[in-house]
């Protein structure tokens, strides 16, 4: 087989990685795959969702939660955001340095100066443009790698805060948390570049390294992608799957102190303790008894309303609204 670029319309995180997956399955030459998603966080394979994001945040906005299998960290995406993925079957060791050459020569395309910085990133005056993450595998006896990275064109960076890397009071957590970077678009260094432009330079690069390597237009998504883009939305594992961790919270109501305890394994609560001096202690072993063994996300005490007795409902109702921003 020819290589061959590979162009999504698509702009779902699921089935855009669902489709790079049945690439890298089937690929016996190298592949450019090249998208854009609408608004999504994508956490690492080993990280803390609860830790790295505002949880509701991105609930209530409809922003896409998408758990990769690769590692690195949480990155936000847009349609200012083009992603590309190499798909190196029989690769090299040097399959790093080869990728990384064909996206710094697309930027020279486009007046752009970049380099390499770390191990995952392209930077730009110092600034970071690009990160990527990689899988690994061995297969008779051959490297076989997926590199896939993000350029920020003309990214939202108000979403960047707005969503990712919150300050969660003492939570802890042995998940792989994300490292902060100074990170600038490219329209910060050309104004007139658009993610078009940098899409049919990522073609002309890849072409260079590659002639004969064919252009091909994905519309839609192969059926042998749907059923792993549907599994990729489910929730245990975009959240089951979070590390192991603890969660502890204390505020002051004025019928008395709240210190909420949690021990957290693939995403349910496993361990609860309360310590309060409420002086109705039967509310606290309702919200304990409760809780116990339920996911851990704001919706299980939405569910547990209608169960909760009358005479507990503006205590309980105070709890929902604290851990509405907390969880």
């Amino acid at each position: 087989m020819k290589p061959r670029i590979v162009l999504s319309s698509c702009q779902s995180i699921f089935k855009n990685l669902a489709c790079e997956e049945l690439f890298s399955t089937e690929a016996l030459a190298p592949v450019l795959f090249l998208y854009q998603n609408s608004r999504t966080i994508v956490i690492g394979r080993n990280q803390n969702a609860w830790k790295e994001i505002h949880v509701d945040r991105v609930k209530e906005d409809r922003i896409d939660l998408c758990r990769r299998k690769s590692g690195g960290g949480a990155v936000y995406q847009d349609l200012g955001n083009v992603c590309f993925s190499f798909i190196n079957p029989r690769s090299s060791n040097e399959y790093k340095a080869l990728n990384n050459s064909v996206v710094l020569r697309a930027l020279r395309v486009l007046d752009v100066d970049g380099e390499t910085s770390g191990r995952n990133d392209i930077i730009v005056d110092g600034k970071k443009v690009s990160g990527s993450a990689y899988k690994i595998e061995h297969r008779d006896k051959e490297l076989h790698t997926v590199h896939h990275g993000t350029m920020l064109v003309s990214t939202d960076f108000k979403a960047l805060t707005k969503y990712l890397n919150p300050s969660k009071a003492k939570l802890e957590s042995k998940g792989v948390k994300s490292v902060s970077s100074r990170v600038a678009n490219l329209t910060d260094f050309e104004s007139g570049i658009t993610t078009a432009g940098f899409l049919k330079a990522m073609v002309k690069s890849y072409i260079k390294e590659y002639p004969d390597a064919e252009v091909v237009q994905l519309e839609g998504i192969p059926p042998q992608a749907q059923s792993r883009a549907h599994e990729m939305q489910n929730w245990e594992w975009v959240y089951g799957e979070s590390p192991q961790f603890t969660h502890s919270l204390e505020t002051r109501f004025i019928w008395g102190i709240f210190d909420i305890n949690f021990n957290i394994s693939e995403g349910k609560i496993s361990k609860v303790k309360i310590f309060s001096d409420c002086l109705i202690p039967e509310f606290v072993d309702f919200v304990e008894k409760n809780l116990l063994n339920q996911k851990y996300e704001i919706e299980t005490l939405n569910t547990l309303k209608s169960s909760c007795p009358e005479a507990f409902l503006p205590m309980f109702e105070d709890v929902i609204h604290w851990l509405n921003s907390n969880l």
